[in-house]
């Protein structure tokens, strides 16, 4: 689940309050899934918070020039109620300051992030924005309607002339053999990530918003690119949805670009080439993990952060369970802020969920949560299946890929010496390609068990708080009970006697009054037809 904690509240709201630095309003959420309209507002870090409207104005009026007083009657004319000076500290200080939108008066800003699982890490720039709008414009072009629909046509003609023509097996077996056709195709496919990337970057472009940077980073163990593409929340679905298949659609013409190179040089090595783009693309359209399907799936509900809402979307589905209904605005007004979501393509941080959702399925519409709930059907048993999967194949595939690892290495060193630089860095290169699926499957399995032991740390903290808040009388009894059992059994709860302690047992009389006791106390009292109960007021 991804969520996003607050940091501390600052002690003092400035005199003037000010938006953070590099804080972007990027306007109301179009198209949500959302019951009720939300404003979004991007941090200099790339971090998106969704907003309500009041908190919105609140942030719109903070430009560092207006007091509390004077931000307080802005926001009642943009608001259309009355809000006074208190209201918008309070707000300021409780909603707005801890998730970093506010600047702090004294000391850092804090800027928290959203914690989510299996998410782009080590990122590093390789473009920077400015190149990447530039080449966007260039590339918009692509996207107009008779250009996509003449070039998938000559798509689906180039590949009925390739796979006729040519062999993928005689491609693939040739590959596999020479070590410098190996590294042509691991070039290829690296070219082809970045017009991936490319193609994000130009839709975004064409619908209207502006594309940050296009970087690199590790995806577990992967090496994958990113393309920020975070301004596309303020398209509309259709613009969101153009940004999201931009970049399978730049597959398929990276894929015709190598078909026309093939026709031209005949070099076997492109067909496979032309494969692994087409497998490409295919792999970005599954929708469980974090990679282009999955923000297809986001974006035709309207809730891109949807692993948040797996669980309570299972729950809902379950027999006998009543959906609740979606809960009122809190007063004031909420921010909600987004959850992380760097992917192998497609935006470096994005998915904001509106206020009062979170981790829940309340506040969506009734589309919404059809679409996540239908989601987190298919996606909880896949997950589940390769799970298992994972678990079962690891002991088999762990020793072998590293007997295999160590075979690649082995002619690798051997080259070296014979001062044979590029056949051994052929060798390293397939000896890391086939390390990284089981170094991959060791990476999940140790997510996997850090999550799980935090959640079952964290509900013991909450089931233990909540039993010493809602029942301390029971909380106290355990402990005077502990206490007794020490003082009558000992350390221990030993059953013998101890010096200066009690007893462990009572004497023979006083068992002998208990037992008549209990037997008089168990006796019904009698009447002329039977048994019968005390008459409530005699209790």
């Amino acid at each position: 689940m991804t969520d996003i904690r607050p940091g501390p509240t600052p002690g003092t709201v400035p005199a003037r309050p000010c938006r953070a630095d590099g804080l972007a309003l990027l306007g109301e959420f179009a198209d949500s899934g959302l019951d009720r309209p939300v404003q979004l507002a991007r941090r200099s870090d790339g971090q998106v918070v969704a907003l309500t409207e009041l908190l919105a104005h609140i942030l719109a009026a903070a430009d560092g020039t207006r007091d509390i007083e004077a931000i307080a009657g802005q926001v009642a004319v943009r608001n259309g109620r009355a809000v006074s000076g208190a209201d918008v500290g309070y707000l300021i200080a409780d909603r707005l300051m801890p998730l970093g939108l506010i600047a702090a008066a004294e000391g850092a800003t804090p800027t928290p992030r959203a914690a989510a699982m299996f998410t782009l890490a080590a990122r590093r720039t390789l473009l920077p924005a400015p190149v990447v709008a530039r080449l966007g414009g260039v590339l918009a072009v692509l996207f107009r309607p008779a250009v996509i629909a003449g070039l998938l046509a000559l798509l689906v003609v180039a590949d009925i002339w390739v796979f006729r023509r040519h062999s993928v097996a005689d491609s693939a077996a040739a590959v596999l053999a020479t070590p410098t056709l190996m590294l042509a195709v691991v070039g290829l496919a690296l070219a082809g990530a970045l017009v991936h990337e490319s193609g994000h970057a130009a839709a975004c472009r064409y619908g209207g918003a502006g594309p940050g940077v296009i970087g690199f980073g590790m995806y577990l163990v992967w090496p994958a690119f990113f393309t920020d593409v975070t301004d596309s929340y303020r398209l509309s679905r259709r613009g969101r949805l153009r940004t999201d298949l931009g970049g399978i659609y730049f597959n398929g013409l990276y894929a015709l670009a190598l078909c026309g190179a093939l026709a031209v040089s005949h070099a076997e090595v492109l067909v496979t080439a032309i494969v692994l783009a087409h497998l490409d693309a295919a792999r970005q359209l599954a929708p469980f993990v974090r990679l282009d399907g999955y923000y297809i799936m986001g974006d035709l509900a309207g809730v891109p952060d949807l692993f948040s809402r797996m669980v309570p979307a299972l729950r809902s589905a379950l027999p006998g369970r009543r959906r609740p209904p979606s809960p009122g605005e809190p007063a004031g007004g909420s921010a909600t802020p987004a959850a992380g979501a760097g992917d192998a393509g497609r935006v470096g941080e994005a998915g904001p969920a509106g206020p009062g959702g979170g981790a829940r399925l309340t506040g969506l519409t009734r589309r919404a949560r059809l679409v996540v709930t239908a989601w987190a059907l298919l996606a909880a048993p896949a997950i589940l299946v390769n799970l298992v999967l994972l678990l079962v194949s690891v002991p088999f595939v762990v020793p072998r890929t590293a007997r295999a690892v160590w075979a690649q290495l082995a002619p690798a060193g051997s080259a070296l010496g014979g001062g044979q630089v590029l056949t051994a860095v052929a060798d390293a290169a397939a000896a890391v390609v086939l390390a990284l699926p089981a170094a991959g499957m060791l990476f999940v399995l140790f997510l996997l068990g850090r999550a799980v032991t935090r959640g079952l740390a964290a509900h013991h903290h909450r089931k233990r708080s909540h039993r010493e808040c809602h029942h301390p009388e029971r909380h106290h009894r355990g402990r005077d009970r502990r206490a007794r059992s020490v003082r009558h059994h000992g350390v221990g709860g030993s059953g013998g006697r101890r010096r200066g302690t009690e007893p462990a047992t009572p004497p023979p009389q006083a068992r002998r009054h208990q037992r008549t006791e209990r037997r008089w106390r168990r006796r019904p009292i009698r009447s002329g037809r039977g048994c019968r109960s005390p008459d409530p007021a005699d209790r």
